[in-house]
């Protein structure tokens, strides 16, 4: 199992620029002149996606006013333009980031994430991608996550990766002391904080893999006992959909997270067309969630499919992949037709199979 299977992020309003310094968080600097736009992402397990786009002056300087603070501390980045690479920074509260030399300043998070993002750097100089699997970089992070009291720099730490190898795996035993430690920091410093959950989570499925104890769902996931907590969006025509409405309607419901922007979405929405057409007649029906950063190209790959498709704007946060332990897209949950949440199905291809214990 991937660290990237992690979770996380709580919603941040975007707004462009001008709005009250005071108001939330903030981030300015200056890059090359004639720079063209910047891109201000947001970060959810893995996958990015866009706050906003930031046009610098012609002199180089931007800068961007959020209009309410951070709920939670946040990982966020800017790229594109003249920047060399991604900076990547954090906000909490009512943070005032600089960003001067590719790198954020303005706050003792700022700090750990740069110290953190050094010693991957160095690491990687020396030892190019084997660098994720060092001893030496392993034990360094590490004690930096643990003996982060914010928990932000442990959360980054826990989604480093090189070369697409993530640093720390919580299937193993060294990085599973990492995730379990991290877990309790979240328990005692940030306990509302839902990437705790999610955190805590991964590192059951982990002790599983090691053989070391079954790992039940995280408490806010009840399978079998009820356990919907309720989705309202609306689809492509402006309609709205309730997910606890669907659920009460005595059919067998599939929950679907994903993203038509994905490279997987292609083979993932035959197979639910496939299962759509097939047992649709029988009582199958669909509620799926997207989570792109585009709402015009999802309008029109939403229209043309026959099931229930509702629309996750970045504006609207990611507290549904929060409150479902949704750590990875595609995610699809099963709802059986008394509405109780039954199964989670992380492997598509085993849908149907699941489906025929439902329908």
């Amino acid at each position: 199992m991937k660290a990237s299977k992690l979770l996380l992020l709580a919603a941040l309003g975007a707004a462009a620029c001008g709005c009250s310094h005071n108001a939330g968080w903030s981030i300015e600097g200056t890059v090359a002149p004639g720079s063209g736009k910047l891109a201000l992402e947001g970060y959810n397990n893995g996958l990015w996606y866009a706050v906003d786009s930031l046009q610098p002056a012609a002199d180089g300087h931007f800068a961007y006013h959020s209009p309410s603070p951070a709920a939670y501390p946040e990982i966020m980045r800017l790229s594109g333009g003249s920047l060399a690479a991604p900076v990547f920074f954090p906000v909490d509260g009512r943070d005032a980031i600089t960003i001067r030399d590719g790198k954020a300043y303005g706050s003792h998070m700022a700090d750990g994430m740069r110290t953190v993002d050094s010693l991957v750097n160095e690491a990687t100089l020396r030892a190019g991608n084997a660098a994720a699997a060092d001893p030496e970089l392993r034990r360094s992070l590490g004690q930096a996550a643990i003996d982060d009291s914010t928990s932000i720099i442990a959360y980054y730490v826990l989604n480093k990766s090189i070369g697409g190898q993530a640093i720390f795996d919580p299937a193993e035993s060294f990085g599973s002391r990492i995730y379990g430690a991290i877990a309790q920091n979240f328990a005692t410093n940030r306990p509302d904080d839902p990437r705790g959950a999610m955190i805590r989570a991964v590192y059951l499925e982990g002790r599983k893999a090691l053989g070391k104890g079954t790992a039940a769902p995280d408490s806010t996931i009840q399978l079998g006992s009820t356990g919907i907590i309720d989705i309202v969006r609306y689809d492509d025509r402006g309609a709205r959909h309730s997910l606890a409405e669907e659920a009460a309607k005595g059919k067998v419901l599939l929950l679907s997270f994903t993203n038509y922007q994905a490279d997987y979405s292609p083979a993932y929405t035959v197979i639910l067309n496939e299962l759509y057409d097939k047992y649709h007649d029988q009582g199958l029906e669909i509620y799926q969630l997207a989570f792109d950063s585009d709402e015009v190209a999802w309008k029109e790959s939403a229209r043309n499919l026959p099931w229930i498709t509702v629309y996750n704007a970045p504006t609207d946060g990611l507290a549904p992949l929060a409150s479902y332990n949704v750590g990875a897209l595609p995610t699809t949950y099963i709802i059986d037709r008394h509405g109780d949440l039954r199964q989670r199905v992380d492997n598509p291809a085993q849908l149907e199979q699941k489906i025929k214990q439902h329908i």
